[in-house]
């Protein structure tokens, strides 16, 4: 197969410092890896690399400083804006933008009339990040000098920011970029004409709903009729934030649009008018869909509105379901509606065979709250051996409890399981229970076995709100030796250790995974043509096909490849699902808080979370692990914010149509070999 997707990918890289013999330059790609590795360590060899005669090795160096974050090196990645190659150009933009120093402001600005158009998108993308106030103005009237003469409505349709030869790629950038200013005067200089759109574009109207304000609504509610999905789903979002009855109108003619991820978003928004009768009304309607993903968005917007007995029939039926999300949602539902009618549904079932209904179940109960089901949430206590379940118990306890819950919180603390761990430390938290550092730095200590860092950072957090020199020696401790970067930060900034002590202590945290390790599976044989790797994801809902990102995510693509070839991810669940947003899956636990058993630097980088968009999941930065995401539709508050490292090429249908609970079954990969 012929190299497509991605660009060079490492193996192509690879394959021609083999066929050339410039190991010099694969060297050099090496040590620039291992420099971004350690994060702050290195930064003088790494300014060498901006300036190297390679332009592969400056690119990659401006990369690699963006995604440390180094201050020190804004002045040279200015001075990198004039190089002569466009590709390193546009790196260095969207590096000083990740960066967000001010002092880059006036050349990103002169950046955007460079000749070339990539250069003049991340030109504008990095002015939004770095977001002041006076540049505004400037990228409007890039915006507007990018509508085409004569077009007094840009409609845009088909474009998919994954797409590397998207023609809108510069100006996408520069819609979005406004966003980022939150200047609602110039975004409506830019996106209106009086009270008319410029666009029938979601670009358009993601910036109208992130900004929302008067100005918007024009935009917003032509956007509501537009023939784009995304751009109806996004209006609904926008929309609701007017809480008014001419806003509620329009969502509520959304919530029976036949597009359901449209529908879905638009009964979400519906939570915004927790007092309306026609919402409640429409959310019951929409108990009837065919699409479970719909009728699971009417059951949570049900279970915010104030109990009615309209749709408790319905909700009783759902209870039987064969999608384990229905079952749960609609155990919670019937638990408001009508506690007598859910104690008697109660007590006629056996426990759930998956373990999120039984902590459904578990919500259940403590909503009602009375003794009996006070009773039966400690009995669950008690016999429940699945500790993903045993931490839903946890909170239900918490909220229906309140204070008289803190024993059975601190007991738990030293419970085996760190999600459990970290479910007593954040019931802990929502108390306000103080007193209990004994107990938390015990919790802690015991932590530090756990591969994964959740249960550290939760009992971090509740050590911050106790009070005492005592604890601010051990959370100085903790901002100094932690393995986890995340947990150093967090314990650094509250005692105000600063940020660069703390980041300096990075390499005794690094990647399992180095550069040597990573290229070693990616470099093809003789006998292959340059390739980007698939992967081939079989699940109980059918197949969709991957192409992975090895050029600019090569740890992370190499960290995906290695586990899906040992069968790592065969047989887990999609365990968050986000109808209109992303799907999620690949933790062995299925609750959100296991991993591979080692983190991953985060890969930041140009690639857009467009549709399809494959990306890894964060608890903060550096703490990427096996978990993924797929978006449903585009997401540009996610853009150079987590590792994307691969794109969905065939088969989007079955992402749509995925649920939680619905499984892997197995991944190929074919890696050139």
């Amino acid at each position: 197969m012929v190299h497509t997707g991605f660009g060079l990918s490492l193996g192509l890289v690879l394959a021609l410092a083999s066929v050339s013999g410039q190991t010099t330059r694969l060297d050099k790609l090496g040590r620039v890896l291992a420099l971004e590795d350690g994060r702050s360590i290195g930064r003088g060899e790494l300014a060498a690399y901006l300036t190297d005669s390679d332009r592969g090795v400056r690119r990659r160096a401006a990369l690699a400083a963006g995604r440390i974050g180094d201050p020190a090196l804004v002045p040279q990645l200015i001075g990198q804006m004039g190089d002569v190659e466009a590709e390193v150009r546009q790196m260095t933009a969207f590096a000083l933008g990740l960066i967000g120093d001010a002092r880059a402001g006036d050349r990103l600005v002169t950046a955007l009339a460079d000749p070339d158009a990539r250069v003049r998108g991340r030109a504008a993308e990095a002015l939004g990040r770095i977001g002041q106030p006076a540049h505004a103005f400037v990228v409007a009237q890039r915006v507007l000098a990018g509508i085409p003469e004569g077009a007094p409505l840009l409609a845009i349709r088909g474009d998919n920011p994954s797409d590397p030869a998207d023609p809108w790629a510069e100006l996408r950038l520069s819609v979005l970029a406004l966003a980022r200013f939150g200047d609602v005067a110039t975004a409506q200089t830019a996106l209106l004409d009086g009270d008319a759109p410029r666009f029938d574009w979601w670009a358009a109207t993601y910036v109208a709903m992130r900004l929302s304000g008067p100005p918007m609504r024009p935009l917003l509610s032509a956007a509501a009729r537009s023939t784009d999905a995304y751009s109806r789903a996004l209006a609904a979002q926008g929309l609701a934030k007017f809480e008014d009855e001419v806003a509620l109108a329009q969502i509520v003619d959304l919530t029976a649009d036949e597009d359901p991820r449209v529908a879905a978003t638009a009964l979400r928004s519906l939570r915004r008018f927790p007092q309306s009768r026609w919402a409640a009304q429409m959310a019951a309607a929409a108990l009837d869909s065919r699409y479970p993903s719909v009728q699971d968005e009417a059951l949570a917007v049900l279970e915010t509105l104030p109990p009615s007995r309209d749709p408790e029939s319905r909700v009783v039926e759902l209870i039987g379901s064969e999608d384990p999300g229905l079952r749960g949602r609609a155990l919670r539902l019937l638990a408001r509606l009508d506690p007598r009618q859910f104690a008697m549904v109660r007590s006629s079932l056996d426990p759930d065979p998956v373990w999120f209904v039984r902590g459904d179940m578990a919500r259940a109960l403590a909503h009602v709250g009375d003794p009996g089901s006070l009773q039966q949430l400690f009995a669950m206590l008690n016999r429940e051996t699945d500790a993903r379940v045993l931490a839903v118990i946890l909170e239900a306890l918490r909220e229906s409890r309140g204070r008289d819950s803190t024993p059975t919180l601190v007991d738990h603390l030293a419970h085996a399981d760190p999600a459990v761990r970290r479910a007593a430390a954040l019931g802990l938290i929502e108390l306000k229970a103080q007193g209990r550092v004994p107990s938390l730095e015990a919790a802690y200590q015991r932590s530090l076995a756990d591969v994964e860092i959740e249960a550290r950072l939760a009992i971090t957090q509740a050590l911050i709100a106790e009070p005492g020199e005592a604890v601010q020696s051990l959370l100085k401790r903790i901002a100094a030796q932690d393995p986890a970067l995340v947990v150093r930060r967090a314990a650094a900034k509250a005692t105000g250790t600063t940020a660069t002590a703390v980041l300096r202590l990075s390499a005794s945290a690094r990647a399992a995974l180095d550069y040597k390790s990573a290229a070693a599976p990616l470099h093809p044989l003789p006998d292959v043509r340059l390739f980007t790797p698939r992967a081939l994801i079989h699940t109980t809902r059918g197949k969709f096909e991957l192409h992975l990102d090895t050029l600019e995510a090569p740890l992370t693509t190499a960290s995906f490849i290695q586990l899906a070839k040992r069968g790592f991810y065969d047989g887990l669940d999609f365990h968050r699902v986000v109808t209109g947003f992303v799907v999620q899956g690949g933790d062995p636990r299925g609750d959100g808080l296991g991993g591979p058993g080692y983190l991953l630097r985060s890969e930041v980088g140009q690639s857009p979370a467009g549709r399809g968009a494959v990306g890894l999941a964060l608890a903060g930065p550096d703490t990427g692990g096996s978990q993924f995401f797929i978006t449903q539709f585009p997401a540009p508050h996610l853009d150079g914010e987590y590792p994307l490292f691969g794109q969905v090429v065939r088969g989007m249908e079955v992402v749509d149509a995925l649920r939680p609970g619905d499984r892997i079954e197995r991944i190929e990969i074919w890696d050139g070999r």
